[in-house]
C-alpha cells in the first residue's frame, strides 16, 4: 500500500461538500438537495479516510438549522421555516424529517445545557423532555420513510440518551440500526454516549460497546470502528483512549482503517496517538506503511515530528 491522500485533500473535500450543501440550502434548491442525499445515500460513498458522504451532509444541514439555539439567544432556531418548506417539497425524502428531528433534539439540549444534571435548571426540564420528545414522535411517526436514510439510527440513539431510555430498549434500537446499515459511523458515535460514566455508565460498558460496533461492521470496516469511535470521542477531553483501550486492540484497529483508507489525515493521528500510548515503534511503522519507499531516516524524522507533536498537545 502507499499513502494516496494527504490531510490537507481530506479537509479540502469536506470542506467542498459542505459549501454544496450550504449552497442549495441558499438557493432553496429542495429538488437538488433531495438528489444529493439520495446520491450519498444511495451509493454509500466515502471521503479518501472512509468517512460517509451522507454525514457530511446532515452535518451540514445541522449546522444550518441550528442557528439560533444557544441561550443567549433563548433556544430558538432561527432557520425553523426553512425545514418546514422542505418537508412540503419533499414529502417522501427521510433527508427533511431526519433534520427537523436533529433541530428538535438539539432545541432540547440547548435549555438543558451540556452539564450535569445536578447543574440544570428545574425550568429546563419540561422544555428539554418536551423537544426531544416531540423529535422521537417524529421519526416514530414517519419511521417508514425515514429510517431508510442510517442517519435516523444517529438522532434517535441520542434521543434516546437524553430520554433516559431503558437499556433493553436501547440494545433493540442499536441492533436494528447495525442490521440496516452496519457501518454508518455516526449511528455508533452518538451511541456511545449512552454509556459513558457521566450518564450513569461506566468504562467497561464503553468497552463492550466499541467491541459490539467493530464486531457488527466487521465485514467492511475490520475493527476500524473501534478506533474511529474512540477519535470522535476524544474531543470530550477525557483521556478516554487510555481509560478504555488496550494496546492490541488498538493497534489492530488503526492498521485495519490505514490499510483500507490510506490517508494522510489519518496517519497522522494514528502517528501521534502511537506516541502518546508510548509506542513509538508503531508509529515509525506506521509512517513506513505510507511511505515504503522513504529511507529509514526519513521515516525516524516523521516519527519524531509525531511524538514532538503529541507532546506538545498533552501539555
Amino acid at each position: 500500500m502507499r499513502e494516496v491522500a494527504s490531510a490537507e485533500d481530506e479537509i479540502a473535500y469536506r470542506a467542498s461538500v459542505d459549501t454544496k450543501v450550504k449552497g442549495l440550502i441558499a438557493a432553496n434548491d429542495f429538488q437538488a438537495l433531495t438528489a444529493l442525499e439520495e446520491t450519498y445515500r444511495a451509493s454509500r460513498s466515502r471521503t479518501s479516510s472512509g468517512y460517509w458522504n451522507l454525514g457530511l451532509f446532515h452535518a451540514g444541514v445541522d449546522s444550518f438549522l441550528g442557528e439560533g439555539l444557544t441561550a443567549e439567544k433563548g433556544c430558538v432556531p432561527l432557520n425553523a421555516d426553512f425545514v418546514a418548506r422542505w418537508k412540503t417539497a419533499s414529502p417522501n425524502s427521510p433527508a427533511p424529517i431526519i433534520a427537523e428531528a436533529e433541530m428538535l433534539n438539539a432545541q432540547g439540549w440547548c435549555y438543558r445545557g451540556s452539564g450535569f444534571a445536578e447543574a440544570v435548571a428545574p425550568e429546563a426540564w419540561p422544555k428539554f423532555r418536551e423537544r426531544l420528545q416531540s423529535a422521537y414522535e417524529l421519526l416514530e411517526t414517519n419511521k417508514k420513510i425515514a429510517s431508510v436514510n442510517p442517519e435516523y439510527y444517529a438522532v434517535l440513539a441520542s434521543i434516546y440518551r437524553g430520554l433516559s431510555a431503558p437499556e433493553d430498549k436501547f440494545k433493540n434500537l442499536m441492533d436494528e440500526a447495525a442490521k440496516r446499515e452496519p457501518a454508518y459511523f455516526r449511528t455508533y458515535f452518538n451511541a456511545v454516549w449512552y454509556y459513558m460514566p457521566q450518564w450513569g455508565g461506566s468504562w467497561g460498558e464503553v468497552d463492550r460497546f466499541l467491541r459490539f460496533a467493530a464486531k457488527k461492521s466487521e465485514k467492511t470496516e475490520g475493527s476500524g470502528v473501534y478506533i474511529r469511535i474512540l477519535w470522535n470521542l476524544e474531543a470530550c477531553n477525557c483521556d478516554i483512549i487510555k481509560e478504555v483501550a488496550d494496546w492490541p486492540t488498538l493497534q489492530a484497529s488503526m492498521r485495519d482503517v490505514y490499510q483500507r483508507y490510506p490517508n494522510g489525515r489519518i496517519r497522522e493521528y494514528f502517528m501521534k496517538l502511537s506516541c502518546k500510548m508510548d509506542k513509538p515503534q508503531e508509529a515509525f511503522e506506521l509512517a513506513q506503511m505510507g511511505f515504503p519507499e522513504k529511507r529509514r531516516d526519513e521515516l525516524n524524522s516523521m516519527t519524531m515530528q509525531a511524538c514532538s507533536e503529541a507532546m506538545a498537545e498533552a501539555k
